[in-house]
């Protein structure tokens, strides 16, 4: 499902990141890369997340939150 429909405070595994090349290696330089494990702890009224990704806290926006892919864990 994509990031922007998942559900705050659960785990969550990245599956895939299509978002352009340029976007996903800055998105990768950050610690949001495939396989990573995140927790969405806000969603913002202009569509925006802010995200936990090994204890430091993120905001990806609205378009970026549509083009990750990701999987609740278990």
């Amino acid at each position: 499902m994509q990031l922007a429909k998942c559900p705050l405070r659960c785990r969550l595994t990245l599956t895939k990141i299509d978002c352009g090349e340029g976007c996903a290696l800055r998105l990768g330089e950050l610690g949001l890369r495939e396989g990573a494990e995140v927790v969405v702890t806000q969603k913002a009224s202009f569509g925006g997340l802010v995200l936990n990704v090994a204890g430091s806290r993120l905001a990806v926006d609205h378009r970026s939150a549509h083009a990750i892919e990701a999987e609740v864990r278990a």
